[in-house]
């Protein structure tokens, strides 16, 4: 009996480290690329590793019948049992934000989303007195309640709730997804199904939070391979992704609801910023344009570090004007930002875009070519201000 206690709690701890390296590693990539996926699977690693912590109290603490060990292990019981559910919600967040990024749940969406989870906590609340869900014994012995199959049913129902939205995003795609993204989500509860099955038929066992730790195996990696797409300064997609999400975006202009627009963004006389102030600031600017982007942009514009110091918005507006006012929000902060960290430069940014309709006949390089003319356009006129304000011979101008 010692052995098997051994042997369980060295594996739940093998689990426990396992995650607490996915949570270090992924907290240190955060503070470079930050979005909705990741904050979800943050809490879901957390969620995962106290519920593991908490099998592992209850394990020891069984058959140590004092009044004050068997309260304490009623807290942790009825903690174990709310957590659960609380993981699946996150699971079923994270799904949304993955694969339906611009979509944004109202209100009622959310009260439905976080109801099982709600009312399985109030469960859990009351169960140290009703018994519900669980039962101690004199001797501080866990023992199941009539209500159990509860919390297992309603994560069956927030499974079912993932495998619907991403069977329904596959055939009704609203962004650029390949098909092993698609089956990656799909394969993650399994294992966690497949735990509460044998948990729930065989009395004793546990194994689910175990599984659960393959699943979150599974999407670390699954992020990993996401930072490919990631560039390393500024945390905005690469070109290679960029490529990806205009191929999809033209592909379904013809079946979009609204325009499209491709924005290019370049930092003035940036050059001028590297060879007079160094390297280093040229990239504190590139990273300062990046967090504005990401700060001014709506969360459904897919933002880009093109290359050098371009930079490329992609999105969906009702009308040509949306555009501007996105831009000039951009601008404003901009300036804002330069004023208040005292820079000893001007930045900012010279914008062109191109707005494409449904029934526009074009390429992903030909939407590139037309908003980086723009773009220039914008550049030389503002070069042309400078040199009339300044009264200086064209040729004085750089």
């Amino acid at each position: 009996m010692q052995l098997a206690m051994y042997e369980y709690i060295e594996v739940n701890m093998i689990g426990i480290v396992l995650l607490l390296t996915m949570f270090l590693f992924n907290r240190k990539k955060e503070r470079s690329v930050r979005n909705r996926e990741q904050k979800y699977f943050i809490r879901m690693l957390i969620l995962n590793i106290l519920i593991l912590l908490a099998d592992i109290v209850i394990y020891l603490l069984r058959g140590h019948g004092t009044p004050a060990l068997i309260a304490l292990n009623h807290v942790i019981c009825a903690s174990y049992f709310a957590m659960h559910l609380w993981f699946c919600y996150n699971w079923g967040m994270y799904v949304l934000a993955k694969i339906c990024p611009r979509h944004r749940s109202d209100l009622t969406e959310r009260r439905i989303m976080l109801l099982p989870a709600a009312v399985n906590t109030v469960i859990a609340a009351v169960s140290p007195f009703t018994g519900w869900l669980y039962s101690l014994s004199e001797t501080n012995v866990y023992k199941r309640g009539p209500l159990i199959w509860l919390p297992f049913t309603a994560a069956v129902l927030y499974w079912a709730l993932c495998i619907f939205i991403i069977l329904r995003e596959k055939k009704y795609p609203t962004k650029n997804s390949e098909p092993g993204e698609y089956r990656l989500l799909l394969l993650f509860p399994l294992p966690l199904v497949v735990g509460n099955i044998l948990q729930m038929c065989f009395y004793g066992l546990s194994i689910v939070w175990v599984c659960s730790v393959i699943s979150m195996l599974i999407i670390f990696i699954d992020i990993q391979n996401d930072q490919l797409s990631r560039d390393m300064l500024t945390g905005l997609y690469n070109r290679r992704e960029t490529n990806i999400q205009l191929i999809w975006e033209i592909n379904h202009l013809h079946s979009a609801k609204d325009l499209l627009f491709v924005a290019m963004l370049d930092i003035d006389h940036f050059k001028k910023i590297n060879d007079t102030y160094g390297h280093l600031a040229g990239d504190r600017a590139l990273s300062l344009v990046a967090g504005i982007l990401r700060m001014k942009c709506r969360k459904t514009d897919f933002i880009s570090r093109f290359g050098g110091d371009e930079f490329l918005l992609i999105g969906h507006v009702k009308e040509k004007r949306n555009v501007d006012m996105i831009v000039q929000r951009i601008e404003n902060a901009l300036d804002s930002a330069g004023k208040a960290q005292h820079l000893s430069y001007s930045l900012s940014v010279s914008a062109g875009y191109t707005v494409l309709r449904p029934e526009d006949d074009v390429t992903v390089d030909s939407a590139l070519n037309e908003a980086d003319r723009k773009m220039y356009e914008v550049k030389r006129s503002r070069k042309t201000d400078l040199r009339e304000e300044s009264g200086y011979p064209h040729s004085f101008m750089t």
